[in-house]
């Protein structure tokens, strides 16, 4: 597949798209709240009236780095592409960061223009004041019924189109002797599952070519998404807010998530492929909810993020017989994915497995002990090399030459495999296996035993100190019925140690479960384990159960579904 070098996002979409397919039908971006609409001919011209006023006012430049403190909202692909087209930075952050860590992300970045919302302004403005340097506060929208001055994106819209066509600032090119490769387009915040974030480097060229490797395997029904993941993260960037514009499908936003008004926007807007994360795809699966509105539309799921058990798919199947369901591999660091079933692979005999590669992308299986690269059906860290692959964290030299090596390839610190077929399978994450006795035990493999079990809502297995062992599993679990009393609980807890004691071989052998009230999660459903170990006490109060009792109490299964 060619991958342009010579054009930026701007550019590319303008070629791709806003020039070409909307001079025949235009879809774009709708509130699904408050019916607000952009049209994609409409985001070209708020976004280059938008980006020649920032250049007047603010004096936004290439390089200037903006940040987007916001829900999901019609306005914000205005915002990002207006920076965009003046090869300006974007960092989207989550609104739902403190104080503390807007200014961590802000200084991080150093940004010096933060778009934010009426209802986050005394946050932003918070944050602000704790920097060592100067940032603009701006509107994304006006606060409604407010005498307050100051700047808003329509205001400065309608400030830029007040110059004339004529006075556009001129869109930002690929300079002399550079390619899109080399200019940054987003500063995106890894998971900071395994330390502080890390500002990971988005080029021009990773999003185009990570657009254009997803586009080639969509189905041709893929006309209107729907927009439940939030937008800052690398999920929904790519797959919310850049590849349905060079499809030039529909994008339903939703500001905020909850079940019932997305199983609503999915019925009323006949969704035919789901984009969700694991969390959202268990409530599909189990909720009662679902029984309230006609889903027929519904073709496909599509999951990445974090691995989904057999039962979970089992029930998924059962409840939605209409549909296949793919799964994608991928990283901030890889601008979303690296493997992605393909159509006609989208049979639920292959939902476990993480896809197969992309146009143009490279997988090396290595050996954890030395490093030697490994064949078909041979486990060890996933490599990952391609046009998506990004250069590596800003200002963090050593955290970039410890996951990016000279040769091109991003070391993800996963565990995995190559099966004959070409599918990738995901086991967990290094840092996460627990070694008993010397053995490697992957908590993956125990969390998803663990929900099959009626009574389990999420769960979390992390290694324990051992004098003996030197490590053992522990086992964090959130029941289905927060109500249930201690005694009750106590009981359950018994029964899954057991479960495992039945299912898997004794070093896999819980030491100890603690029914705990909830387990932390990121936005896009991965356990925060370095959270669970720094501070358990987030999880609420907990009932412990040791795996010592097990051994001497025989107790009754709760219907285990295997």
């Amino acid at each position: 597949m060619a991958i342009p070098v010579d054009k930026t996002i701007w550019e590319w979409l303008t070629e791709h798209t806003f020039d070409r397919r909307t001079k025949r039908t235009t879809s774009g971006y709708t509130d699904v709240d408050t019916q607000q609409r952009v049209t994609y001919l409409q985001l070209k011209d708020y976004a280059t009236y938008l980006s020649t006023a920032l250049g007047a006012v603010y004096g936004t430049c290439p390089g200037d780095a903006v940040a987007i403190f916001s829900p999901n909202t019609v306005w914000y692909p205005v915002a990002m592409f207006a920076a965009l087209r003046l090869g300006a930075t974007v960092s989207g952050v989550s609104p739902t960061y403190t104080k503390d860590e807007l200014s961590y992300a802000l200084r991080k970045t150093k940004t010096k223009i933060l778009w934010t919302t009426y209802e986050l302004k005394s946050v932003a403005v918070a944050a602000v004041q704790d920097l060592g340097h100067d940032c603009s506060i701006i509107l994304l929208e006006p606060q409604p019924n407010s005498i307050e001055t100051g700047n808003t994106l329509e205001t400065l819209a309608n400030l830029g189109k007040s110059y004339g066509e004529e006075k556009q600032i001129g869109a930002y090119k690929v300079p002399p002797g550079q390619t899109n490769k080399d200019i940054c387009a987003f500063l995106n915040l890894s998971s900071g599952t395994t330390g502080l974030p890390k500002a990971v480097i988005i080029s021009h060229q990773n999003v185009i070519a990570q657009c254009l490797q997803v586009e080639q395997i969509t189905s041709t029904d893929h006309r209107r998404v729907l927009g439940a993941l939030p937008v800052y993260h690398i999920q929904g960037l790519i797959h919310i807010l850049h590849v349905p514009v060079a499809l030039n499908a529909e994008v339903y936003l939703m500001r905020k998530f909850s079940m019932e008004g997305m199983l609503e926007a999915v019925a009323k807007y006949e969704i035919r492929e789901l984009c969700l994360v694991p969390p959202i795809i268990i409530l599909l699966a189990k909720s009662p909810l679902v029984e309230k509105y006609d889903l027929s539309c519904i073709r496909r799921f599509f999951s990445g993020a974090a691995p989904l058990s057999d039962g979970v798919l089992k029930v998924l199947q059962e409840r939605f017989p209409q549909t296949g369901f793919k799964q994608g591999y991928g990283l901030t660091e890889s601008c979303s994915a690296i493997t992605l079933h393909p159509p006609g692979m989208l049979g639920y005999e292959n939902a476990g497995f993480g896809g197969t590669l992309v146009a143009n992308t490279e997988i090396s299986i290595r050996s954890i002990d030395d490093g030697r690269e490994l064949g078909v059906d041979e486990t060890g860290e996933i490599l990952a090399r391609g046009p998506q692959i990004t250069e590596g964290y800003l200002g963090d030299p050593n955290a970039t030459a410890s996951t990016f090596d000279s040769e091109g390839w991003l070391h993800t610190g996963d565990i995995g495999r190559m099966n004959n077929q070409g599918f990738l399978i995901v086991s967990d994450r290094i840092k996460d296996l627990i070694k008993v006795k010397g053995v490697g035990v992957a908590p993956a493999e125990l969390e998803d035993l663990l929900l099959t079990h009626s009574q389990v809502e999420s769960c979390a297995v992390l290694g324990a100190p051992d004098a003996y062992a030197g490590e053992t599993p522990v086992a964090y679990v959130v029941l289905r019925n927060a109500g249930t009393a201690p005694a009750d609980k106590t009981t359950v807890g018994m029964d899954l140690l057991q479960l495992v004691r039945r299912k898997r071989a004794p070093h896999k052998w819980l030491s100890k479960l603690e029914i705990v009230e909830s387990i932390p999660k990121s936005p896009t459903g991965k356990i925060l384990k370095k959270v669970i170990r720094d501070d358990p006490s987030r999880m609420g109060t907990s009932i412990v159960v040791s795996g010592k009792d097990a051994t001497k109490i025989g107790a009754k299964v709760i219907s285990a579904k295997l």
